[in-house]
């Protein structure tokens, strides 16, 4: 866990500036939004002075508040799909760096594997993880394990396909639980003070 730890904590790092820039822009379109609707709302106020100033501040209060939730439900998005990115951005920052990745399927396979499983990995992979490799590992766990010749449609990791079942032991899984496990340290950090 902390390889991954080490991982996500530089992708958070480098992926602050974006956030900021993220929230910013979030920020300026919120406050555009807002100024579009008080205009909205002034030129409405003076189209309906003859109805009464009443209807008109109705009017102008319930465009704001819309504006607002708008506002909120973007800034919202905003910050989902920044977080999304940070964990994409760790999946192959980790696939990047092909010693470590190779070290990280090592010991999932090791984990994982039993008598019998064939290892699905995906097209990308292919240069990556061997026959050979597969081999080696099969030996230093003494489990009888081989290359699938399926592919799978993920981005990373493997699936140990058994007889019984299969582990799926892809990035997107891993990421999606590390997600589950760090996501509140990782809006803390990427939008602190927001």
């Amino acid at each position: 866990m902390n390889d991954k730890t080490a991982v996500i904590n530089k992708i958070i790092n480098d992926a602050q500036a974006a956030a900021d820039q993220l929230i910013n822009e979030a920020k300026a379109k919120a406050e555009g939004i807002i100024s579009a609707a008080q205009k909205s709302a002034a030129a409405y106020k003076e189209r309906s002075l003859a109805g009464g100033e009443e209807r008109a501040a109705a009017a102008l209060e319930r465009g704001r508040s819309v504006d607002a939730l708008d506002t909120r439900r973007n800034l919202s998005a905003c910050k989902s799909a920044l977080i999304d990115e940070v964990f994409s951005a760790a999946a192959r920052a980790l696939k990047e760096d092909k010693k470590a990745y190779k070290d990280y399927l090592t010991r999932v396979i090791k984990a994982s594997a039993e008598d019998g499983d064939e290892v699905i990995i995906c097209k990308e992979d292919e240069k990556t993880i061997t026959p050979a490799f597969i081999s080696s590992v099969a030996k230093s766990c003494k489990k009888k394990i081989k290359l699938s010749v399926e592919r799978g449609e993920f981005i990373g990791g493997v699936i140990l396909s058994g007889s019984r079942y299969d582990k799926n032991l892809t990035l997107e899984e891993d990421m999606r639980l590390i997600r589950e496990e760090c996501e509140p340290l990782v809006v803390k950090a990427l939008f602190k003070g927001e």
